[in-house]
């Protein structure tokens, strides 16, 4: 898709999800006159910012909302952008919004892009293997993000990738296993013991405490922001989607 295009996606999503409140907030009183500004400054057709609206209002039913919408099954890029944003809170996407329609420049048009990479560069048919394997519990969304390719068929399909830096995640395990050793701090299992490796052959990992998705924008990483878990326990936190402390702390709890 056009960046263009993936802009007025975005904004159909969020006047779906928002309605009146977000026409308000931006200063307008009907959606035509929004619809009309928003096509004009992101340069993309007027129609598909209604339609782009009526297509997630498929997906965010409101029995509230006089609007019906599209009663019709949504393309595979509309479903997985909904599983971008429904985490993010109305002013996270308030501030994309004004951004992208040039009111402030909290997000700049490299981080958009890089936002919905998966959408500008990708093709609907990648987008709809990557749902595919979401919907049928191969993979969660969270993991989507972070691999490079959904494996099985005779295709690679490329997707959203968070940015990185893995130098504070190799040094946060560094640091963990220096001070309490080569032990997964959820299920307790050391390497050294069960393996019989040494303390430098484990194969701990870094955990997010906070996934990277729910950052809106770039911001700073702490050592410990990190959860040294062994692959096992890692693939049981996304699994159970344990990513605030509450939930973090059952699955804490259930080992012990």
């Amino acid at each position: 898709m056009k960046p263009a295009d993936v802009r007025g996606m975005f904004i159909g999503y969020v006047a779906s999800r928002y309605d009146s409140r977000i026409l308000l907030d931006l200063g307008f009183n009907t959606f035509a006159g929004f619809s009309t500004h928003v096509a004009n400054v992101v340069g993309a057709n007027v129609n598909s910012i209604k339609n782009w609206r009526d297509e997630f209002d498929g997906l965010n039913p409101d029995p509230k909302r006089k609007r019906k919408g599209w009663n019709r099954k949504p393309t595979p890029s509309r479903v997985y952008m909904k599983m971008q944003l429904d985490s993010w809170t109305y002013e996270q996407l308030l501030n994309m919004t004004r951004s992208i329609l040039r009111i402030t420049s909290d997000f700049s048009d490299n981080h958009v892009n890089s936002l919905f990479g998966w959408a500008i560069n990708g093709k609907d048919i990648d987008a709809k293997c990557v749902v595919e394997a979401i919907s049928a519990g191969v993979l969660s969304f969270s993991e989507s993000q972070d691999i490079h390719a959904v494996e099985g068929g005779r295709k690679l399909v490329t997707h959203l990738k968070i940015e990185r830096e893995p130098r504070i995640s190799r040094e946060a395990v560094v640091r963990y296993v220096r001070n309490l050793g080569p032990v997964c701090s959820l299920c307790t299992l050391d390497f050294s013991r069960r393996y019989n490796l040494g303390t430098g052959e484990h194969c701990l990992e870094a955990h997010h405490k906070l996934p990277l998705s729910y950052r809106s924008a770039p911001s700073l990483t702490n050592l410990e922001d990190f959860l040294i878990v062994c692959p096992s326990c890692h693939r049981v936190i996304h699994k159970k989607r344990a990513f605030d402390i509450d939930s973090l702390g059952m699955l804490l709890k259930r080992y012990q």
